[in-house]
């Protein structure tokens, strides 16, 4: 099988992989969620997750230019980088033998009440003093470290677990962009291996991969320049209401799963 000719593909392909360069530089990573359902609507969901895999690791290449080591909380990455190994390792087991709808039925649930509750604070409270900001226990790095790194190996969808470790710091902006761009560079660059092993019998797709390439670091350098100019407080409100709409969006797989 060769390149899609249908001009449908290359549009809706391609303005999903930009969207998701753009944040990719406005965030530092996290929504290549959004890749797969879109991706689906013109190919296989399968085939889209083997294209995708390629494209977030070229994504990174330019993110961590645009966010280099002075922007990234180090002890953070430090503690993440176990609990990423566990969740890449039992993530590719799941890839192949576990019913991936329990799985995203888990995440959308737990998105959904963390950033509810976020909103409802803001709404009920807004004008109580923030909380101060929390200090990571062991278990919460397992957890939502090990969390990431087995969504973002079986759906490219690790950020919603990893904002909700992360946003709870409150981070300053760059810094908060930054680590989360390192860390999802660290996890791409270990799942791209496995994953070329699963296209390896289907070459086409990493040829569609590479057509699709040159969107990525347009994407990448005007989601970066977006951020420089969004004040902090704006910036986190977006990134929850992603969050929210990205939970929303795997709840309304997951149901279709379980209806199909």
């Amino acid at each position: 099988m060769g390149l899609p000719t249908d001009p449908t593909f290359y549009l809706v392909a391609a303005t999903t992989i930009f969207v998701i360069s753009f944040l990719k530089g406005g965030f530092g990573g996290g929504f290549a969620t959004l890749g797969i359902p879109f991706l689906s609507l013109v190919m296989d969901p399968l085939d889209a997750a083997i294209v995708m895999a390629p494209l977030v690791a070229l994504q990174d290449v330019f993110a961590l230019n645009a966010y280099p080591p002075r922007t990234w909380s180090k002890p953070n990455l430090v503690r993440l980088a176990p609990a990423l190994l566990v969740g890449l390792g039992f993530g590719f087991l799941a890839f192949v033998y576990v019913d991936q709808r329990y799985v995203v039925m888990t995440i959308a649930l737990i998105t959904l009440v963390f950033t509810l509750r976020w909103f409802a604070n803001r709404l009920f409270r807004s004008t109580a003093p923030l909380p101060a900001p929390t200090h990571p226990s062991f278990r919460s790095v397992m957890l939502w470290g090990s969390m990431a790194g087995f969504t973002t190996f079986v759906a490219h969808s690790g950020g919603p677990p990893l904002q909700i470790y992360l946003l709870r710091q409150r981070l300053d902006k760059t810094v908060f962009a930054g680590t989360a761009a390192a860390f999802f560079a660290m996890g791409n660059t270990i799942k791209i291996g496995p994953y070329m092993w699963l296209g390896a019998l289907e070459p086409h797709l990493l040829w569609t991969a590479l057509a699709l390439a040159p969107t990525v670091p347009l994407g990448v350098w005007m989601g970066r320049k977006w951020h420089d100019r969004i004040a902090e407080p704006t910036l986190y409100l977006i990134c929850y209401t992603l969050l929210l709409l990205g939970g929303l969006k795997l709840l309304y797989d997951a149901i279709g799963g379980f209806l199909r």
